[in-house]
């Protein structure tokens, strides 16, 4: 048995301009690819956590798809998933984690923390998140596990290691110059804006 983490399936998606997933033309065809590269590699009786947005928050009639996703599956809620209940949830998820909240785990001794937004990680943990889509995939304590930056393929968690020594022992200031005064000079000054979770938090 493996365990696989994923996110921002966005099943029922049909804005593909707008997600940068220009290749599909239809919702059908999306779906369709996402659950063929998923269930290549996830088995039946494998643990999947998707971190995130696994349908569209405006297509709930296509829930039911996500049976046909390999794995015994947990949901991290993101912000395409606040939208349904747990009750419409349930039929689909062996667990369901609150908007916001994570999962803590330690995979070959680095502790990680796995939540939706990239924003709700932890200093003291390794952050596996999605949420930004291809924005970037990789953050000085954080890893993107969307599959818009992962070949459209689920994570096995024992990459993590992987992923974690080549941000800390590989990538130079070149992947990292959003920390450039070039760059940050202009966060929180007048670029930008908080993200949509805290947003709704003080609202």
């Amino acid at each position: 048995m493996k365990t696989w983490l994923s996110a921002d399936y966005h099943i029922g998606e049909n804005r593909f301009e707008l997600m940068g997933r220009t290749q599909f033309k239809t919702t059908d065809e999306h779906n369709n690819f996402i659950l063929k590269n998923h269930n290549a590699l996830v088995k039946p009786d494998d643990v999947v956590i998707i971190v995130g947005d696994a349908v569209y928050q405006k297509a709930p009639e296509y829930l039911p798809f996500i049976k046909k996703f390999n794995g015994i599956k947990t949901l991290i809620r993101g912000n395409h998933d606040k939208v349904f209940t747990d009750k419409d949830l349930e039929p689909y998820f062996e667990n369901i984690i609150d908007e916001g909240d994570g999962l803590s785990t330690s995979i070959e001794g680095i502790d990680c923390w796995l939540t939706h937004y990239p924003t709700t990680g932890k200093k003291d943990k390794f952050t596996i998140c999605g949420h930004i889509h291809s924005a970037w995939k990789y953050q000085l304590n954080e890893f993107n596990v969307g599959i818009d930056v992962n070949s459209f393929m689920p994570v096995n968690l024992d990459k993590i290691p992987f992923h974690f020594t080549a941000i800390k022992d590989f990538y130079d200031n070149d992947v990292w110059v959003a920390y450039n005064e070039i760059n940050a000079q202009y966060y929180k000054n007048g670029r930008g804006k908080d993200s949509s979770y805290f947003q709704n938090k003080k609202s």
